[in-house]
């Protein structure tokens, strides 16, 4: 009898795996932590791209030359723009 319920936990854990096979994880890029290596892929791109991406808590996304509080908050990301919306630059700070 203990054969036959080590056997049927062992074929529904088999299934269970087999049935995830063919599901990709999906990662998502950046990180809560700010680290500009880590955003640089967003440098080219519009503003927009940061939609969905895994960001600090703390996110400034401002145009170039735009007036902005000299603050330093090291987990904080800055995103600059251009009057477009292209992402020119990611910082910490």
């Amino acid at each position: 009898m203990r054969f036959v319920v080590l056997a049927a936990a062992g074929f529904i854990g088999l299934a269970a795996l087999t049935a995830c096979k063919g599901e990709e994880e999906v990662m998502a890029k950046g990180s809560t932590t700010c680290d500009p290596a880590t955003f640089e892929f967003l440098v080219g791109q519009d503003k927009s791209a940061l939609d969905g991406v895994t960001v600090p808590e703390m996110v400034r996304v401002m145009e170039e030359n735009s007036p902005a509080t000299m603050d330093f908050h090291e987990n904080r990301l800055n995103v600059v723009h251009d009057a477009d919306g292209k992402i020119l630059q990611v910082t910490c700070g």
